[in-house]
């Protein structure tokens, strides 16, 4: 059959699918990726074909401010409460964002890339595309040329719960009202999958799930990052120290409690005595107050995780998915220190605490000596290993990208009942 893979124009975005696209081309299947030309170059590195649609990035498109006001009227729909302030901030600022940006009478730049990834899905004919969350239009482009379709999670389903919720409480159904005009363009009717999928292929750890009532299939995450040559340090996967890695994703800059006042230079000063080999995979602005870097610290721009962790006996980050992803592979204790207002960080870091694999620390809470000394745990308290082997054997116990494909073999030929499909037979 043909899989046509649709994200947005985000590195972060199409790294959790590379592995299922894999699996699928392993498994005799055709298999495109489009999206953005940005990303054009980070889907051929990871040796798959790339679609490039639209002439601008339409995730750096500003919503009008017309319907950014109707966006507002839908969060407040969902009575959040102040201990829901995480949900908020996915559900407005990146869920709900990039959908008011589905009618492309408001905001083209959205609208040349649903015209242009219609137009290729009719031409190219799949049999199923696989969707990201916030790309919209892969839904739209699957109704019009009559493919099954699916979403892939690779956060919390914010916005599946969100639509869950609102339908709950509206009177108008204000999301249908804002993606008819689209629908109108292609003689589509408005659906639910239209917003979540025909079903959902969910790559976050089962028990972290939020309550959504959609027809949902878990699917292991396999870490992928990019490759680059391995440094001749990291061919010992024995460090002589205990090796601890160290990165904050690329929007965090600090970790302690009062933002700038206490820069990454704190955490090595505080590290410097101790008998470790810290890592620490920085860019230039979270580099900007450090002086001086201790003996026992080797700074680096970028290194593949993948690589750097299976050396590693804990590793500190910010909770992002992928970095969890990749300790988890690899049963390697973490600390996490969620950033502020970074959607599911903070739930990421509570599982961790929760299988014993690791801690979890939130501002105000968050000085040089707490943080020392939650370190100095990781690596000298076993329950935390066992811990990682227990968070690891769940990500064992959960359905692999290979055992995955006749599932979607299955779905696809229920959803598209009576069509031809191309590639093996079954």
């Amino acid at each position: 059959m043909r899989v046509l893979f649709a994200i947005v124009p985000a590195a972060a975005h199409v790294y959790p699918v590379v592995p299922l696209a894999w699996a699928l081309r392993a498994a005799g299947h055709e298999v495109v990726v489009a999206s953005h030309p940005d990303v054009a170059d980070t889907v051929t590195a990871a040796g798959l074909t790339a679609v490039s649609l639209g002439e601008r990035n339409f995730l750096t498109t500003e919503v009008p401010a017309d319907r950014a006001a109707v966006l507002d009227l839908i969060t407040d729909e969902l009575e959040l409460g102040p201990d829901e302030a995480n949900f908020r901030t996915a559900i407005r600022h990146f869920m709900l964002e990039t959908f008011g940006l589905y009618h492309p009478g408001r905001a083209p730049e959205a609208g040349s890339f649903t015209d242009e990834l219609v137009g290729f899905a009719t031409a190219w004919r799949p049999d199923l595309v696989v969707w990201d969350p916030l790309c919209f239009p892969a839904a739209v482009a699957a109704r019009a040329c009559g493919a099954a379709h699916a979403r892939i999670l690779h956060a919390f389903d914010h916005f599946g719960w969100a639509r869950q919720r609102f339908t709950e409480r509206m009177t108008t159904d204000r999301m249908a009202a804002m993606a008819r005009p689209t629908l109108d363009r292609y003689g589509i009717p408005f659906g639910e999958d239209l917003l979540v999928g025909q079903w959902t292929l969910d790559l976050k750890p089962p028990r972290t799930r939020l309550p959504v009532r959609v027809d949902s299939r878990p699917l292991r995450r396999v870490p992928y990052n990019d490759d680059g040559p391995l440094p001749g340090w990291l061919h010992e996967l024995r460090p002589e120290r205990p090796r601890v890695c160290l990165t904050l994703g690329v929007s965090r800059r600090d970790f302690f409690a009062g933002g700038d006042e206490h820069p990454v230079a704190e955490f090595f000063d505080m590290t410097a005595d101790l008998d470790i080999e810290l890592v620490a995979t920085l860019d230039a602005g979270q580099l900007a107050s450090v002086g001086t870097v201790p003996d026992n610290v080797r700074v680096l721009d970028y290194v593949p995780l993948t690589s750097l962790l299976p050396t590693c006996s804990a590793v500190v980050h910010h909770g992002g998915a992928g970095t969890l992803a990749v300790a988890t592979a690899h049963r390697v204790p973490q600390l996490i220190i969620p950033a502020v207002g970074g959607a599911d960080r903070a739930e990421t870091g509570q599982y961790v605490a929760e299988t014993g694999a690791g801690l979890v620390l939130t501002d105000p809470e968050i000085t040089p000596e707490v943080l020392r000394d939650s370190l100095l745990r990781l690596l000298t308290e076993p329950g935390f290993r066992e811990g990682a082997d227990r968070l690891h054997q769940e990500w064992l116990d959960t359905p692999s990208p290979a055992a995955t494909v006749p599932i979607l073999e299955r779905l696809t030929a229920l959803h598209r009942p009576g069509l031809p499909t191309h590639g093996p037979a079954r």
